[in-house]
C-alpha cells in the first residue's frame, strides 16, 4: 500500500491539497479581520454583517458593559467567514501545516523502506518543507493575534466610552420624560379644578345677584308679603288648613313665590 502511494504520488498530491486548503483558511480568516478593523472607523455605517450584528447585540443590552473585553472575545468567536467560524478557520490552517509535515515524514519513511532513488527522496522532502514553511510564514506575516488585539482595543474603547455615554443619555432622557408625565397630569388636573371652581363661583355670584335684585325691588317685596299673608290666613287656626304649613314649608313657599314673581 505504501509502495503504491509513493509510485502514484498520492502523498505528494495530498500534501499539495493540504497546502492549498491551508492558504484558503488563512485567506478567509484574514478577510474577516481586515473588514472588521476597517469598520472600526465607520461604526455608524458598517459594511460587514458581523459588525452590524455586534451593534444590534449591544443595543439590546439593558445595562452597561462590566467586561467589554470578554464580551468582544465571545463575539469574535462567533464571527463567520465563508460560512465557517473564525476559530475554525484558524485551527484549519494549523491542522493543514501538521498534515503536510505528517505526510512528508510518512513519504520519506516509505521511500527509505522501498529504497527509492535520492531524487524521489528530495522531491518529497522539498515539497513538504516548502508547503509547511510557506503556511507558517503566511500565518506569521498575517499576524492574526495582533489584528485581534486591535479589534479588541477598538471595540472596548467604543463600548466603555462612546456607547456607554450614549446609553446613559438615553436612559436619563427616558427617566426625565417619566418624571415629567405625572407633573403634567397634576398641572392639568389643578387647572381643571381651578376652572370648575371659578365657574361655580361665577354661577353662585350671578344667582346671589339675581336674588338681591329681586328683594331690592320694593314692589316685588310687597307682592311677596301680600301672598304670604294670604297663605297664613288660609292656614289660620280656624281654617280647615290649620297646621298644614310649618316654618320650613313657609320658607320654601316664599322661595317658590320669589321665583314665580
Amino acid at each position: 500500500m505504501l509502495e503504491f502511494c509513493v509510485k502514484q504520488n498520492v502523498f505528494l498530491y495530498t500534501m499539495i491539497a493540504a497546502g492549498i486548503a491551508g492558504v484558503w483558511c488563512l485567506f478567509w480568516n484574514n478577510r474577516f479581520y481586515t473588514r472588521a478593523i476597517r469598520d472600526l472607523g465607520r461604526l455608524k455605517e458598517p459594511k460587514s454583517k458581523w459588525t452590524r450584528s455586534v451593534l444590534e447585540t449591544c443595543q439590546r443590552k439593558a445595562h452597561p458593559f462590566s467586561n467589554a473585553g470578554a464580551f468582544m472575545r465571545s463575539q469574535i468567536a462567533q464571527g463567520r467567514s465563508a460560512g465557517m467560524a473564525v476559530p475554525t478557520l484558524l485551527r484549519g490552517s494549523q491542522n493543514m501545516i501538521l498534515t503536510v509535515l505528517a505526510l512528508s515524514i510518512l513519504s520519506l519513511w516509505a521511500i527509505y523502506r522501498y529504497r527509492y532513488g535520492e531524487a524521489e527522496l528530495m522531491r518529497y522532502l522539498g515539497t513538504g518543507t516548502a508547503l509547511a514553511g510557506c503556511l507558517v510564514f503566511f500565518r506569521l506575516c498575517l499576524d492574526f493575534g495582533g489584528k485581534e488585539e486591535i479589534l479588541l482595543n477598538g471595540w472596548t474603547d467604543y463600548l466603555e466610552n462612546e456607547f456607554a455615554a450614549t446609553k446613559q443619555s438615553a436612559v436619563l432622557e427616558t427617566v426625565q420624560q417619566t418624571e415629567r408625565q405625572p407633573v403634567q397630569a397634576e398641572t392639568m388636573a389643578q387647572a381643571g379644578t381651578g376652572a370648575a371652581k371659578a365657574k361655580a363661583q361665577t354661577a353662585g355670584s350671578e344667582s346671589a345677584k339675581e336674588r338681591n335684585e329681586l328683594f331690592a325691588d320694593p314692589e316685588k317685596e310687597a307682592r311677596i308679603s301680600k301672598v304670604r299673608e294670604g297663605i297664613r290666613q288660609t292656614a289660620a287656626a280656624e281654617s280647615r288648613f290649620a297646621g298644614m304649613l310649618t316654618p320650613e314649608e313657609e320658607k320654601l313657599m316664599r322661595e317658590i313665590i320669589s321665583e314665580y314673581v
